[in-house]
């Protein structure tokens, strides 16, 4: 796939130029849910965290708009265009398109990021939507970051599965042959697994943090995993920003993401908080 000159320079903003990988941090959240009171007075945190060495922050424009001078010329803005409110949590699997990609352009979004859950009750409109926004965005030389999450099972839980490895290979081939320019999704728990699926897509794929983690451990032995599979990096939040030690946490996912650090060496950056 050939990429434009607006794609490119705009990419850049969001990997790091040493590694080719990206630490983005999405703070999307509110919305779905009135309890994140991390979320309340963000601009100190986001001011911290783009310190920390976040390449681009995952915001809808609203908070974008209240925080830009907290991360402006320190970390990119990846615009979230899709969502739908907790006030409708059961319809989470259809995701509406709530802004335009041209008008994440002029606010200054260094990309943009939908929301598209594959199956046989969502494909046929929303593959129709990826369509066209990968068309809107190749026309204005915006990078698309497609989130994209197979509908699973009888039993499968929004953004949280049960999905089979075979059906996140196919979630991940459906948005990067539409499109995508980076894909964003889940891990599957292990490396071998997970190279499986970033072996079918096309273009590159960081991985989505999902809910709180038991503890910082757990969300580093993720991320080695993912990044021994070939993962470009994460889109991680709520793992980090309600953790203990928001600033720390995004360092030592750093060093394994950009140093190649063991999750033992990582935990060493982590601030002697108390638990």
């Amino acid at each position: 796939m050939t990429t434009s000159m607006g794609k490119t320079l705009r990419l850049a903003r969001l990997f790091d130029p040493e590694s080719g990988t990206a630490v983005m941090l999405p703070m999307d959240h509110a919305i779905e849910e009135p309890d994140y009171t991390q979320l309340e007075r963000p601009l100190e945190l986001i001011e911290s965290l783009a310190r920390a060495g976040v390449n681009a922050f995952l915001l809808r424009r609203g908070l974008a708009a209240f925080a830009a001078s907290a991360f402006a010329g320190r970390a990119g803005w990846v615009q979230r265009i899709t969502g739908r409110s907790g006030l409708s949590a059961e319809l989470r699997n259809q995701q509406l398109v709530i802004a335009s990609v041209e008008h994440a352009l002029r606010d200054g979004a260094d990309a943009v990021v939908p929301t598209f859950f594959i199956g046989p009750e969502t494909e046929t409109y929303l593959l129709p939507q990826l369509g066209a926004m990968a068309d809107e965005c190749s026309r204005l030389g915006v990078p698309l970051m497609a989130e994209v999450f197979p509908v699973g099972g009888p039993d499968a839980v929004p953004y949280n599965g049960p999905y089979t490895v075979d059906d996140l290979r196919m979630a991940v081939r459906v948005a990067s042959e539409e499109g995508a320019d980076v894909i964003k999704t889940w891990y599957t728990g292990d490396p071998e697994s997970f190279r499986r699926v970033l072996d079918y897509s096309l273009v590159p794929v960081v991985v989505a943090g999902g809910p709180r983690a038991d503890s910082e451990r757990d969300v580093l032995e993720m991320v080695r995993g993912a990044m021994d599979a070939g993962a470009a990096g994460v889109a991680m939040g709520r793992k980090i920003w309600q953790s203990r030690d928001p600033v720390g946490l995004v360092r030592a996912v750093s060093a394994v993401i950009r140093q190649g650090a063991s999750v033992d060496g990582a935990m060493g950056l982590l601030a002697a908080a108390p638990v």
